[in-house]
């Protein structure tokens, strides 16, 4: 099964994270050490993928303290905020 990895900074940043997506039943891991990530089980379909990429998005546009690190597929991707509507 696919599955979309985050890389989180710290375990607060983890929890936050894994908070907004709950709905698609993400997965905690990780230590001090080693850093910790959020992964979320992919259903194939590229609907649920866009809808986890917008959590994401909405989610480091409203913590304003960077981008988020993503692996899918075996890709690094970063996903910045959102541009403020001007």
């Amino acid at each position: 099964m696919r599955s979309l990895s985050i890389d989180a900074s710290s375990w607060e940043s983890a929890q936050g994270l894994a908070g907004a997506l709950s709905s698609f039943k993400p997965k905690l891991s990780g230590d001090d050490r080693s850093g910790y990530r959020v992964v979320v089980a992919l259903n194939g379909s590229d609907r649920h993928v866009v809808a986890v990429l917008d959590v994401i998005e909405s989610y480091v546009t409203n913590r304003n303290d960077g981008p988020a690190r993503l692996e899918l597929d075996g890709r690094t991707y970063t996903l910045a905020a959102a541009p403020e509507p001007g």
